[in-house]
């Protein structure tokens, strides 16, 4: 079970665990469960029927937030609350999953998302106020009261990422490594990612990279790394495919999350391949 209270010394605790099969949605994904009940229904029934994991990001509780409507907000808490206990809350930090990439000698090896333990510990308290019974109430609508600042955040941290990239594509050094890159082991998983990720706005002198399409990279990268399913915007998913068919015709074996968008009736195709999924056909679980 993802998401458990277990008894300790120090009394009673919350803990979680990341069982496959594992999902990550975009925010719109999230909108999407949120508004369509039958949608919603048959998600919460693949993932509880599967025992798997929704991945929950503190970038996605902080647009949950953001959003204008309070309705959305209420919407959303009532989607998610009926996916508990099957959920991992993480905080993307990157350099930590990176740091356990170097000490391997493949790319063959994936490993946990990070912990948001300040997420955990809120629900934890939030679950314990109602004797145990895990909900989520609350949750968002503390996001929502917060809105501004965390608003304020959200623009903040895409300025520092999209005036990094504007930086990395004026350095002509930068942008042969780019392109000259190798696609084998050298690099850790989380580099390798990130880097193909941005190929195009780093050879393409002509592609903005907008505050949205930051926050966009940070949906991307960690759940591609980690999860068995992602849902991300369209251009995101494009861009997935394409480092997907350049990793195919390397030597590397490198698992990554089956990537999905609204195009082509994808989330449809989400739904099919969750209720289909087959433990023995997939590749080795994350490691912790």
């Amino acid at each position: 079970m993802p998401i458990n209270f277990f008894d300790s010394p120090e009394g009673r605790r919350v803990g979680q665990t990341f069982d496959s099969p594992t999902v990550y949605l975009d925010h719109w994904a999230i909108r999407l469960f949120s508004d369509d009940r039958r949608m919603q229904d048959r998600f919460v029934a693949a993932l509880k029927g599967k025992r798997g994991t929704l991945l929950l990001s503190h970038i996605s509780t902080a647009e949950l937030g953001g959003a204008s409507d309070p309705q959305h907000v209420v919407d959303a808490e009532r989607f998610l609350e009926r996916c508990l206990p099957q959920m991992f809350f993480t905080d993307f930090r990157l350099d930590e999953v990176l740091t356990r990439e170097k000490s391997e000698l493949s790319n063959a090896t994936r490993f946990w998302p990070t912990a948001d333990l300040r997420q955990l510990k809120l629900f934890g308290e939030l679950s314990q106020d109602t004797a145990n019974v895990f909900t989520l109430q609350g949750f968002a609508e503390l996001a929502y009261e917060n809105r501004t600042g965390i608003n304020d955040m959200m623009r903040s941290m895409a300025q520092s990422f999209t005036d990094a990239v504007a930086k990395a594509r004026a350095d002509p050094n930068y942008v042969r490594n780019s392109r000259n890159a190798p696609l084998d082991d050298s690099r850790p998983r989380t580099l390798l990612i990130l880097g193909e990720l941005l190929r195009g706005f780093i050879l393409d002198s002509g592609a903005q990279m907008s505050e949205n399409d930051a926050v966009d990279l940070l949906h991307a990268a960690m759940p591609l790394n980690c999860c068995d399913y992602v849902l991300l915007d369209g251009p995101w998913a494009e861009r997935v495919a394409k480092m997907k068919l350049r990793l195919a015709k390397s030597s590397m074996v490198m698992p990554l999350a089956r990537c999905f968008s609204q195009r082509n009736a994808g989330v449809n195709a989400f739904l099919a391949d969750l209720e289909n999924f087959d433990p023995q056909m997939q590749p080795p679980p994350p490691r912790r």
